[in-house]
């Protein structure tokens, strides 16, 4: 009698050969430097074959290191679930708009790509054993000790290149994260 393969017997059998762990990060870092060396052109126009053969070498590279595939395959899962979220939240906030939601925008937008920037930075730091979205305190002192002096250095590029006020117009601290992340200080 034949045997009835089911949809998982055909998952767990890529995942013996080796897909999720050789074809699959090396396609997907083939894709991503083949399209930055295309957009940004750094060897030079039409260079299409070069920008090819590099992003083989770099994709090839990378499945050696296997620590570094785990990362990633820990890591996107992650993020697909953040995304999942945001999007979730967009939903939820255009139903509530009631009218047109025209997006995020001014001081509510640099709020959720803060909010956003730190679910990814916190996903990035989980480590392959912490699957269930736990962090060991451990964890938690790591990525503060990362990401303390990232934000101290950005509070002290605003600090140091705005401009004096001599009106009592101050603009707010959202206000000053907003020149920011529209395209420089003002």
């Amino acid at each position: 009698m034949a045997q009835i393969l089911t949809f998982q017997d055909t998952i767990n059998f890529l995942v013996d050969v080796g897909v999720y762990n050789y074809f699959l990060p090396f396609l997907l870092i083939f894709s991503l430097v083949f399209a930055v060396l295309e957009k940004t052109q750094v060897l030079g126009e039409n260079k299409s074959n070069i920008n090819a053969v590099i992003s083989i070498v770099i994709g090839l590279l990378l499945i050696v290191q296997q620590g570094i595939v785990e990362i990633i395959n820990a890591f996107l899962p992650r993020v697909s679930l953040i995304l999942i979220v945001i999007l979730m939240g967009l939903v939820v906030l255009s139903l509530l708009a009631g009218k047109k939601f025209a997006g995020l925008q001014g001081t509510l937008f640099t709020w959720a790509a803060i909010i956003s920037l730190v679910a990814l930075f916190i996903a990035l730091f989980m480590g392959p054993e912490t699957g269930t979205g736990t962090l060991s305190l451990a964890e938690y002192e790591g990525i503060i000790a990362v990401s303390l002096p990232i934000i101290i250095f950005i509070l002290a590029i605003i600090f140091v290149t705005r401009s004096p006020k001599t009106d009592q117009n101050k603009p707010s601290l959202g206000q000053r994260i907003d020149e920011v992340f529209s395209g420089g200080l003002k």
